[in-house]
């Protein structure tokens, strides 16, 4: 995508922008300083339970390969864009908060630290962690990611915080491989045949217990147009393969490292708990 961030994507996401100052956002892209930004700290404390009766998520599609998947350096993150035969294929996301109409996947992209006290863009009770996938989708009816991003309840992103995991965790994962071919900003790769992998594989098939809350991309232009699905529990990445994402380089040729936005206010809003 150019999500946003997401995203820092392609599509919709801006390229002229910097982590070193993030407070200075809004003065070019006027959502960054919107009431409902993400990330956020969710204290679990004082997350509320979801009104009994609510459906549960529903991912459907996310064991499926695709065709091709583009993998792109575009100097803020590592994104992973999934080209599908038809857009039927596609990963489908229904339930919980999002209801019964369909979001479809867009793309999955990595924010992570420098080290491995921190990177993430959730935090739990103030808790970092090294590395946060986002899975980006749009709501169907929308047609794409660039009509849905201006909408109030176009996109949907689930979160995945990670740990590092011990030495029965291999590094080599199929996300982490084709790294070192896009560590220039700028750069690009496309897999196929064996190199692709499914959605569920980066960070499992799980998304019973979650956290959810309306917010926005975590990169300009800041679209308040996001529901946020945060996974309790973290997935486990290897500590070599989470170094190929640290050794890729910005725009400036200086290491990719620390490309996570604070955490903003919460202000008036809930954080609804799933499953638990």
């Amino acid at each position: 995508m150019p999500m946003s961030d997401a995203f820092s994507g392609p599509s919709a996401g801006r390229a002229d922008f910097s982590y070193d100052d993030p407070d200075r956002w809004a003065e070019t892209d006027p959502d960054c300083g919107g009431s409902r930004q993400s990330p956020i700290d969710i204290q679990l404390q004082s997350t509320k339970p979801a009104l009994g009766g609510e459906a549960a998520l529903q991912l459907d599609g996310g064991a499926r390969k695709p065709v091709s998947i583009t993998v792109t350096n575009n100097g803020h993150t590592a994104q992973y864009t999934f080209d599908w035969s038809k857009d039927s294929e596609r990963p489908r996301l229904t339930g919980g908060p999002l209801g019964q109409d369909p979001y479809v996947f867009e793309q999955l992209h990595f924010h992570w630290g420098a080290e491995n006290d921190r990177g993430s863009e959730h935090t739990f009770n103030g808790l970092k962690f090294p590395l946060e996938a986002h899975f980006v989708f749009f709501k169907q009816e929308y047609g794409s990611f660039e009509q849905a991003v201006n909408q109030p309840d176009g996109l949907a992103v689930l979160g995945a915080l990670y740990v590092v995991g011990g030495i029965k965790i291999k590094p080599g994962a199929k996300w982490a491989r084709p790294l070192p071919k896009v560590r220039e900003a700028g750069s690009s790769i496309t897999l196929e045949g064996r190199e692709l992998f499914s959605l569920d594989s980066v960070a499992g098939a799980e998304w019973d217990r979650y956290y959810s809350y309306p917010g926005s991309l975590t990169t300009p232009p800041c679209a308040e147009s996001v529901t946020w699905l945060v996974r309790e529990t973290p997935a486990l990445v290897a500590q070599k393969d989470l170094d190929l994402l640290r050794a890729l380089l910005d725009s400036d040729g200086k290491p990719l490292v620390d490309n996570f936005r604070p955490v903003q206010p919460l202000n008036d809003r809930t954080v609804v708990r799933y499953g638990f």
